[in-house]
């Protein structure tokens, strides 16, 4: 059941509405000749952070006319902004975007008939698994496995989700995209801005600042249609086969990805993150641009490539931490500034030597896969041992959470040192 209107979030609604005559509504077209960086998109949250929702959308609309997109999986928060736009007389403007998995539930394939109808001026462009079309749920499973999504989740999501959204933006091209994300639905999203930079494109959030009864109380006092699932229980919907309805008590996304290896995800797997950087380097290669590798620093580690691995890692004379980590992995680029503060905290200590290695850039010697280095996700963290009496490495894997706590937890529980003092981050 979801939550009833209230005069306030209604008056609140009411006053976005009342307030895109302001000043922050009127902006001029941004200089596209001049790529988009950290500072300007920094420069933007600072004009928008306390913006309305009316505010946002009006803005990014003058300020960058005809390259901007809505995605949308038509769940709540998106039939929000999609009202929205319709009220300010924005939706011709931004084309919508769905991407169809070919495994969402027949209730949604209804409701986006629905709303095609309630919202006749909606330019909707769908986008579908690559060589796959409108209704081609069997033919996919029959060529891919019809439990590839149990097998192997990165690499389904891969296929269904990550590379039509790179095609779609590929071929539309936007220099904006919105979504309907919000700080209000945890994990990952807890520290939502308004602005990002995604790939060299602004991520336009306009209600990260909203919560999930701000959106069912606009919903219900604007008379918004919405998915039946949502009086079944559901709180977020995606495919049929692995999203439930919440129990009490439970987060809004707590029903997503069941039953698929894919809740509390903090890792790449092998086969997906290769299929996506392959995806991006024939997108850069169409463009005639260089693929753009983002940066990741860790000036206390002790970096690690193919020439160097045989005398730093098998040949390591004190206890050694390792992570196999790529660049390009949006995990690994979550994880590093976790991994740096394990890497500064035992420097202090100087027991433990904290090294990595960059899999995009370079492969694992032989040696090192004999020694018993196997890499199937990204990151991937080893702690190695020297062998006293054997001369071989006693390798370790970590398996917690890719968190500095959890990791420095855990090498104090490995770890057995003469003076007895452990390895913790307050050291």
């Amino acid at each position: 059941r979801q939550p009833h209107s209230t005069p306030s979030s209604v008056a609140s609604a009411d006053a976005d509405a009342l307030s895109a005559a302001d000043a922050l509504t009127i902006a001029a077209p941004i200089d596209l000749s001049v790529p988009f960086t950290e500072q300007r998109v920094i420069e933007i949250n600072e004009r928008l952070g306390n913006a309305s929702l009316d505010e946002v959308l009006q803005w990014v609309a003058q300020a960058l006319p005809g390259r901007v997109l809505q995605f949308t999986s038509f769940g709540a928060s998106g039939l929000v902004i999609l009202d929205r736009l319709a009220s300010l007389g924005l939706l011709r403007e931004i084309p919508v975007v769905m991407i169809d998995t070919l495994h969402l539930f027949e209730e949604t394939y209804e409701y986006v008939k629905n709303a095609s109808k309630h919202y006749p001026e909606m330019e909707l462009r769908t986008f579908y698994p690559r060589g796959f079309s409108d209704g081609q749920k069997f033919r996919f499973d029959y060529l891919n496995g019809d439990d590839l999504w149990t097998l192997d989740f990165d690499h389904y999501t891969y296929l269904t989700k990550v590379e039509p959204t790179l095609r779609a933006l590929h071929e539309l091209n936007p220099h904006a995209w919105i979504t309907g994300r919000r700080r209000s639905q945890g994990a990952d999203r807890r520290s939502l801005s308004v602005a990002e930079l995604d790939d060299g494109r602004l991520k336009i959030n306009p209600l990260a600042g909203w919560t999930r009864d701000q959106v069912w109380d606009y919903i219900h006092a604007h008379s918004v249609p919405y998915n039946v699932l949502y009086d079944r229980g559901y709180t977020s919907i995606g495919d049929s086969m692995n999203t439930r309805p919440v129990k009490q008590g439970e987060g809004e996304r707590a029903g997503r990805f069941v039953y698929s290896g894919g809740k509390n995800r903090t890792e790449c797997g092998m086969h997906s993150h290769e299929a996506r950087v392959e995806a991006r380097k024939k997108a850069a290669e169409s463009e005639h641009k260089p693929l753009v590798v983002p940066p990741l620093p860790c000036a206390s580690c002790l970096d690690v490539d193919a020439a160097s691995f045989e005398e730093s890692v098998l040949g390591a004379q004190r206890d050694l931490l390792v992570e196999f980590y790529s660049p390009m992995c949006g995990h690994c680029q979550a994880f590093g500034p976790e991994y740096e503060q394990v890497a500064e905290t035992l420097a202090r200590r100087g027991k433990v030597t904290v090294a990595r290695m960059d899999i995009f850039s370079y492969t694992i010697p032989q040696a090192g896969k004999d020694a018993g280095f196997t890499i199937r996700a990204y990151p991937t963290i080893y702690l190695a041992r020297p062998g006293a009496s054997s001369g071989r490495l006693h390798l370790v894997k970590y398996e917690g959470q890719k968190d500095a706590a959890s990791l420095l937890s855990w090498l104090s529980a490995q770890l057995v040192f003469a003076v007895g003092t452990p390895v913790l981050p307050n050291g």
